[in-house]
C-alpha cells in the first residue's frame, strides 16, 4: 500500500511539471508571435524600476542643478554715440560796478573806499579788468585788489586805460581798496571814481561740454572681456585744448586729441555698468567736432553646462543588450517661455524647443562604458533646475 501511494505521488509531480513545461513553452510562443509593437512594449512592462535580476535598474548615474545659463548670439556689441560739436564761446560780462565816489587824504583825514562783489561761477572767469573814469584827481591813486596793490601812481587822464586783474587774484568773495596818497600844502588829495566797471570774459561752459548715454544689456555686462571708446576728431592742432572724458563720472581720458586721425581709448568692464551708461566729453579750449563716436564690447562666448558620470560594466551591458535604459531627463523652470538648447551626450548632438517645463530623451544608443561626457549649450536665456541621467 504505501509503495502504491509513493508511485501515485512521483506521478503528479510528474505531470504537474509537464504541465507547467508546455504553459511555459505557449507563453514563449505567444510572446514570440505577438506585434513587435505589443511585444516591445510587454517587454517594458518587465523592466520596470526596480526589476530585480536587471544590473543598474533603478540606479541614478548623474545629478546636477545647472541654474541659469545665458545665451549670447554675437560675440561683439556696437553702441553707437551721436556726432558732437566742442566750442569755447567767451562773451564780455559786467561783473560788477559801483556808484561814483570821492575819496580824499588831508593832514588830519582820510576817506577812503572799498567795493565789494561775488563771482558765483569762478571757473568760467578770465581776462578780468577794472575799468573807470576819474574827472577830479589830485595825488597818487592806489588801488588793492583782494590786498594786493594792482594800481599805484598818479592819474593824469580822465579816463584811463583799464587795469589788467590777474585770474590768480579771483576768490568767489571779492575786495577792490580805492586809497589817495601825497602831500599838499592847501589842498587835500583828493580823486573823483565815476563810471567804476569790473569786466571780464565768461566761457559758456554749455558749449564746452556734451554727455551721451546708451544701455548695456545684462546679459552683455555679465559677459564682456573688453572694450574701447572710439572716435574721429575734427579740429585744429594749433588751436584745441585738453579733452576730457568721462564714463559714469570717471576720467578715462584726458588729453589734446590729435586732429584728424582715429582715436581709440582702451575699456574695461569695470568702466561700464547694466543698464544706463553716460559718456561725457569736455573740451578746455578751441573747438572740436566729435565723429563716428562707438563703444564696442567684446563678450565671450555663450558658456554651457558640461559635466561626467560614469556606468559600470554591468550596467553598460544590460543597456547595451536593451535590458535596461538610459534615460536623460531635464527640468527647467515652468516660466511658459520658449526653451531651447542642445544638448551633447559622447558627442551625439541635438536640439531641444519646448515650453513645457519637463525634457525626457533616451540615450541608451550613445552612453558607454566607463566615462561618459553630457553637456547642455543655451540657444536662449535658461532657468535649469535638475539634469539627471538615470536607468530604467
Amino acid at each position: 500500500m504505501h509503495d502504491e501511494q509513493k508511485g501515485d505521488s512521483v506521478n503528479k509531480r510528474a505531470q504537474a511539471g509537464t504541465l507547467i513545461g508546455i504553459i511555459a513553452l505557449l507563453l514563449i510562443f505567444y510572446i514570440l508571435f505577438l506585434p513587435p509593437e505589443e511585444r516591445k512594449a510587454l517587454l517594458a512592462e518587465e523592466r520596470e524600476p526596480g526589476a530585480p535580476g536587471v544590473p543598474g535598474v533603478g540606479e541614478l548615474l548623474f545629478r546636477s542643478a545647472p541654474g541659469r545659463l545665458t545665451f549670447v548670439g554675437q560675440d561683439h556689441f556696437d553702441h553707437l554715440i551721436s556726432n558732437l560739436y566742442l566750442s569755447e564761446e567767451r562773451q564780455a560780462k559786467v561783473l560788477a560796478e559801483a556808484n561814483p565816489f570821492i575819496i580824499k587824504k588831508g593832514w588830519f583825514r582820510k576817506d577812503f573806499k572799498n567795493v565789494s562783489f561775488i563771482l558765483t561761477d569762478l571757473e568760467t572767469v578770465d581776462n578780468v579788468m577794472l575799468s573807470f573814469q576819474a574827472p577830479a584827481r589830485r595825488g597818487r591813486l592806489k588801488v588793492i585788489f583782494n590786498g594786493v596793490p594792482v594800481f599805484e601812481d598818479d592819474v593824469t587822464a580822465q579816463n584811463p586805460p583799464p587795469l589788467i586783474i590777474p585770474r590768480s587774484l579771483l576768490k568767489v568773495s571779492n575786495m577792490i581798496e580805492f586809497q589817495v596818497w601825497g602831500f599838499g600844502l592847501i589842498f587835500s588829495r583828493e580823486y573823483q571814481i565815476d563810471d567804476l566797471k569790473v569786466i571780464g570774459e565768461i566761457t559758456d561752459v554749455q558749449k564746452q561740454a556734451a554727455a551721451n548715454s546708451f544701455s548695456v544689456p545684462e546679459v552683455e555686462y555679465e559677459n564682456i572681456e573688453a572694450g574701447y571708446l572710439g572716435y574721429y576728431p575734427i579740429c585744429d592742432k594749433n588751436d584745441v585744448g585738453v579733452l576730457a572724458i568721462t564714463l559714469n563720472d570717471k576720467v578715462i581720458s584726458s588729453a589734446v586729441p590729435v586732429c584728424e586721425s582715429p582715436a581709440r581709448q582702451d575699456l574695461f568692464k569695470e568702466d561700464l555698468r547694466a543698464g544706463k551708461n553716460t559718456l561725457g566729453f569736455k573740451l578746455t579750449s578751441g573747438n572740436a567736432r566729435l565723429e563716428q563716436v562707438i563703444v564696442k564690447t567684446f563678450v565671450k562666448p555663450t558658456k554651457g553646462f558640461s559635466d561626467f558620470f560614469f556606468i559600470e560594466p554591468d550596467v553598460f551591458t544590460a543597456i547595451a543588450t536593451g535590458k535596461a535604459h538610459a534615460v536623460m531627463q531635464i527640468e527647467f523652470v515652468d516660466d511658459g517661455r520658449l526653451k531651447e538648447a542642445r544638448t551633447n551626450v559622447n558627442g551625439r548632438l541635438d536640439v531641444l524647443s519646448q515650453r513645457e517645463p519637463t525634457f525626457i530623451r533616451d540615450i541608451s544608443a550613445v552612453v558607454r562604458d566607463g566615462n561618459n561626457f553630457i553637456s547642455l549649450d543655451p540657444l536662449t536665456d535658461l532657468n535649469v533646475m535638475n539634469l539627471e541621467v538615470r536607468v530604467e
